[in-house]
């Protein structure tokens, strides 16, 4: 072989050898104040938070972690020490540089090298500052009728996804940023409900369509295309109710008078509400993805345990959002849930004519709706009497 080709293909292979590995990043920086502690390099998943990998900082806090990315679309991850993280997003093979001080890691914190990760941080920093002025107004409205403080805090929320929207979700749909603030939460509830809102159904069709074009394989695109056309339908303007749909809804109504539900439970299988006649049910209109929900269910944890043998059985219809968390939480209940992917745009809430979440009523061993119960505290009580009978 000549030595000219000798020297070109030696050339080519160095060049190869000096190329960055394909879909691995680098996140370092220092951590002031952190001596001793752990850091941890987290991923943030659709559906989980995964460890990647941790660190026991020194005195001087430097630290790096070299990691790799499992599609060519954006991912989250987090730096975390205890309770305080940092959150970062990489587009690509990067080095991201961050500082901090461990007391205000969470708020006072640099980033360098990604132009996404200091958009990032700017949304995160106005989700701070806005959950700030919420405690404020909780505490300033705490002793105020509920209305005006409810009035107040939806005041709160408005404006804040007015900025997020106007500076972030449409200013630059296919920012990384903008897909985060689309999946923020206060207080366990999505700011942003798509099956419920028409115009949060536009951000993430806005956001959803970049994705499409930028990252069309990718897992978290065909989750947000998903989300979004699902959205676009549901709240869809409502067209008025014809005689064939009326029809319909009478055709619902069994003997009893009880307005039938059929809907799939977490295995798919379809389960009629009148298939409970010959038991006491508790019929239950809830939504998992909600601050009371937990104390709630288990309030009916404790019904079902004490009467579910003496012939109590209870019919749970949810209405969350994101259908996800609801199989999630409905595979650690006992008793039969369904949900309904209407969300609050249900026909059952309009025809049971609930106007908030949760409701309950109670339907004797006839198949006779008899009670709406006003009190959780009522529940017992009524469910042995019913049982007596």
């Amino acid at each position: 072989m000549r030595r000219s080709n000798l020297l070109l293909l030696a050339l080519s292979f160095l060049a190869v050898a000096c190329q960055p590995e394909t879909g691995r990043f680098t996140v370092e920086g220092q951590i002031a104040q952190a001596d001793g502690k752990t850091m941890y390099l987290d991923h943030m998943g659709l559906d989980k938070v995964s460890v990647i990998d941790s660190v026991k900082l020194d005195e001087d806090g430097i630290f790096s972690f070299t990691a790799s990315k499992s599609d060519d679309c954006f991912d989250f991850y987090r730096l975390r020490i205890d309770a305080q993280t940092i959150n970062l997003v990489i587009d690509s093979t990067e080095t991201v540089t961050v500082k901090a001080s461990l007391p205000v890691m969470q708020v006072a914190y640099t980033v360098d090298g990604s132009e996404d990760n200091i958009r990032l941080k700017e949304v995160v920093m106005s989700q701070m500052s806005f959950l700030s002025d919420l405690k404020k107004v909780s505490e300033q409205y705490r002793g105020a009728e509920v209305n005006t403080r409810s009035a107040r805090i939806n005041e709160l929320v408005d404006v804040f996804k007015s900025d997020l929207k106007n500076e972030f979700i449409l200013k630059d749909p296919a920012s990384p940023s903008s897909y985060y603030a689309l999946f923020l939460s206060v207080g366990g509830q999505m700011l942003f409900t798509p099956q419920n809102d028409r115009a949060d159904a536009k951000c993430y069709a806005a956001v959803a369509t970049q994705m499409d074009m930028l990252y069309p394989d990718a897992v978290r695109t065909k989750h947000i295309h998903n989300v979004a056309l699902k959205g676009m339908s549901k709240t869809k303007p409502a067209a008025p109710m014809s005689a064939e749909d009326l029809q319909k809804l009478e055709s619902l109504i069994i003997e009893s008078g009880i307005i039938e539900i059929e809907l799939p439970d977490r295995q798919g299988i379809s389960r009629k509400l009148s298939d409970e006649k010959g038991k006491v049910v508790l019929l239950d209109f809830t939504a998992y993805k909600t601050d009371y929900s937990g104390n709630y269910n288990m309030l009916l944890r404790e019904l079902y345990n004490k009467y579910a043998e003496k012939g109590l059985s209870i019919y749970q219809v949810s209405f969350d959002a994101d259908e996800s968390y609801w199989a999630n939480t409905a595979g650690n209940l006992p008793w039969i849930c369904v949900y309904d992917e209407s969300s609050l745009n249900s026909q059952i809430l309009k025809s049971y004519n609930v106007s908030q979440l949760p409701t309950a009523f109670l339907i004797d061993r006839n198949g006779d709706l008899v009670d709406r119960p006003e009190k959780t505290d009522d529940l017992d009580g009524k469910i042995a009497r019913l049982l007596e009978k």
